[in-house]
């Protein structure tokens, strides 16, 4: 049964480096990721970069209870403990995409659960980093249908479309202050 973000006072952000994360977080922020990018958009990539280590990247989610789900084999013998939402901050020195630029910040791997979608969490998630982050410079690559979203949150294109992995994105930057 999905949760409503907005009826859960208990379900507070956490905010980690990689060496801070637990192996049961970083194995549902995988579960989440691999389901999102590479099984729903069918991007085959590989999702763990490298970048998710580095000691000044930012892991931000909202944690989820543990579920049942499906094995590979259609039995509901395994665990989903993915987050109900998740992004990445990336160090100011890791250039993301085309929206990069100098001194900024770029949010990465946004990801909200299926069974939460239409619930707030992802807009909730993002809002809490730009608040957080506001004396800061922020970027990000949009898929575009989403520009809107990004919008809302003080985010403005600052390049031209383009295609990643058959999807379309929009580079945006969000000003410090």
């Amino acid at each position: 049964m999905a949760t409503d973000a907005r009826s859960t006072g208990a379900t507070q952000l956490v905010v980690k480096t990689f060496d801070e994360l637990r192996p049961r977080e970083l194995y549902g922020i995988v579960q989440l990721r691999s389901r999102v990018f590479v099984v729903e958009q069918e991007c085959v990539f590989l999702d763990p970069d490298g970048v998710d280590s580095l000691p000044e990247t930012l892991h931000f989610f909202y944690p989820r209870p543990a579920t049942a789900m499906s094995d590979t084999h259609g039995a509901e013998h395994g665990r989903d403990l993915s987050p109900w939402a998740y992004a990445r901050l990336l160090p100011a020195e890791v250039p993301d995409g085309p929206a990069a630029r100098p001194g900024a910040r770029s949010i990465s791997r946004v990801a909200t659960h299926p069974d939460a979608r239409g619930q707030g969490w992802g807009r909730r998630l993002l809002s809490d980093i730009v608040h957080a982050w506001s004396a800061s410079p922020l970027t990000l690559n949009a898929q575009s249908h989403l520009e809107g979203l990004y919008s809302s949150l003080g985010f403005a294109p600052n390049g031209p479309r383009f295609d990643e992995d058959g999807i379309e994105h929009t580079p945006m930057e969000r000003p410090a202050g």
